[in-house]
């Protein structure tokens, strides 16, 4: 949970669930949720989707930069290296919603 106060001074108002997805030798599965029971297998399969992703994304880039090819990807260190995250967030009812924000502004 964080409870913590933003530039506003107003609390943010939230529990969440941090954690590394990929690479699948650097996860730490028994944080993993156990319910649903397919949570494993479908974040999984959404992280690998999730690299795939990430590698044409970053080869357009560097493709539109007019960078080689493979360029931006190289330097993140490679797709071995590059870490992905899931947060997940849950905003449960608040006591006095007027002294709280769910989540500060990202920008």
């Amino acid at each position: 949970s964080k409870l913590a106060n933003n530039a506003s001074g107003q609390l943010e108002w939230e529990d969440y669930f941090f954690h590394l997805i990929f690479p699948e030798d650097k996860r730490d599965l028994s944080i993993w949720p156990k319910t649903p029971s397919y949570y494993t297998e479908v974040t999984s399969d959404y992280a690998r989707r999730l690299r795939v992703l990430a590698s044409k994304i970053l080869e357009v880039l560097s493709l539109e930069l007019g960078l080689e090819e493979g360029r931006l990807e190289k330097e993140v260190g490679g797709m071995e290296e590059l870490l992905l995250q899931m947060k997940i967030n849950y905003y449960p009812k608040c006591p006095q919603p007027e002294l709280a924000l769910g989540v500060e502004a990202h920008t």
